[in-house]
């Protein structure tokens, strides 16, 4: 199914409002615009939870040296008692770009149509708190957001009928105990509470049957129901000691099953033809809000790191394995439209990235970190779209880190490159483009010691 355009209507598909039923209109512009919506990708997952780590490229599962490690690896606090309580509160800034341009081997929007994103700035938070509790067990809480990011285009948009503007988070509570074995081994479980929130707006299309153009009728804006769209889940992790300057970790993270519960508002736009505007407002149920559901299974993860230090070096690899073969559908739910209930296919696949991070210790005050970094995407070719035009990802860090007794104030910048990608004229929603995207990330983190 595809959204009307002006190419298909002079193929002769011609729409008559006045004869379509109400199913047929809202499958045609509920369903289609809700589900690529709701598609997350790797282009939505956020690594990046700690100055420091992301400065030394996310590799880190083998360092877990610092309240960060809550993410990364917890089993890595075991060996932080000697640190006593500690805080860790930041951010990561991130500025995204993105330009799309019309692919020859499709028909809309067309061999010759640019456009690019609107500047945007994300500003997700982590935050840690450690605290030992006795000589072998130390206990953790983090919050942290795994995923989101959006997209925004202007309102001349030719995608505007797959989204105008999305804001998509994923906000996790985690809780983690961890046990230090012994001289060389720590152990560590926890759970994890995650609530999802989405918005978008996006706009709804129809032929105009007097002037046979596509005309703007409206739009609708989807969003959740608050606390109401959550899931938990469970992490487990060891961290060992293998002498010689050198440690190992791993870490596994269950997938987080969330169940979304939400609403589409629908806003009318006069076209200036009252009784196709009358016809419209008679099946479209603008000036209302239509309950919706859906549940999607974020990844599980599995991260394994390598890491050697000496007393100014810490040269860091990480591998990181992601489920996401379980965003195979998408089930959508409408609970006062049961003729609209639909299961989209998405296709993706299980995806591996890799890292590697340096840290260069200047004297006890001052350190420096770099690090690199290649992310597969798991999102197939046929649903990329405005909401997510994902492709694979290389990154390039840099770190700074200042301690002044209990004190340390970490910042860090990375750069992703991605590599230009197009729909190949198999796109699911008929809008067929090549996307070529970056983005700048700036992270702080400030951490005490009590």
């Amino acid at each position: 199914m595809k959204a009307w355009n002006d190419t298909e209507y002079t193929e002769g598909r011609r729409f008559d409002v006045l004869n379509v039923n109400r199913k047929q209109l809202l499958a045609a512009m509920v369903v289609l615009l809700l589900v690529p919506t709701l598609s997350w990708g790797a282009g939505f997952a956020i690594f990046e939870h700690g100055a420091k780590s992301m400065g030394m490229a996310g590799a880190f599962t083998a360092v877990a040296d610092d309240p960060s490690a809550m993410y990364w690896n917890p089993a890595g606090l075991a060996f932080q008692q000697d640190k006593g309580m500690q805080l860790m509160v930041g951010a990561t800034l991130i500025s995204p770009s993105q330009d799309l341009a019309g692919s020859p081997l499709g028909s809309y929007p067309g061999a010759g149509y640019k456009a690019s994103q609107e500047s945007q700035v994300f500003y997700p938070p982590h935050f840690f708190f450690i605290m030992p509790i006795s000589s072998t067990l130390t206990v953790g809480v983090g919050a942290f957001t795994p995923y989101g990011l959006g997209t925004w285009w202007k309102p001349n948009f030719a995608g505007r009928f797959i989204s105008k503007r999305v804001d998509l988070k994923t906000f996790d509570t985690a809780f983690n105990l961890s046990w230090r074995a012994n001289d060389w081994l720590g152990l560590s479980a926890g759970v994890d509470y995650a609530v999802g929130q989405i918005d978008l707006t996006t706009g709804i299309g129809f032929i105009n049957p007097y002037t046979q153009q596509l005309a703007d009728v409206g739009q609708v804006h989807m969003f959740t129901d608050g606390m109401g769209s959550d899931a938990f889940g469970w992490n487990i992790s060891a961290f060992a000691k293998l002498g010689y300057g050198f440690t190992a970790g791993v870490t596994y993270r269950s997938t987080l099953d969330v169940k979304y519960d939400g609403y589409g508002s629908f806003t009318q736009y006069p076209t200036g033809y009252a009784d196709f505007d009358a016809a419209l407002g008679s099946q479209i149920p603008f000036g209302q809000k239509v309950a919706l559901k859906t549940e999607i299974k974020h990844p599980d993860v599995m991260s394994i790191g390598l890491a050697w230090s000496n007393e100014q070096w810490t040269i860091s690899g990480n591998y990181m394995w992601q489920g996401w073969a379980t965003f195979d559908s998408l089930p959508i739910t409408f609970p006062d439209y049961p003729q609209l209930d639909q299961t989209v296919e998405e296709g993706y696949k299980n995806v591996s990235n890799y890292r590697l991070g340096v840290e260069y210790r200047i004297n006890e005050m001052y350190a420096v970190q770099f690090g690199g970094l290649y992310d597969d995407t798991p999102q197939p070719e046929f649903s990329m779209s405005p909401l997510l035009g994902d492709a694979d990802r290389r990154g390039l860090t840099a770190g700074f880190s200042v301690t002044v007794k209990q004190m340390r104030f970490d910042f860090s910048y990375m750069h992703l490159f991605m590599d230009q990608r197009g729909t190949d004229g198999i796109s699911v929603d008929g809008f067929d483009v090549n996307y070529k995207t970056s983005a700048d990330l700036f992270s702080m983190s400030f951490t005490y010691q009590f």
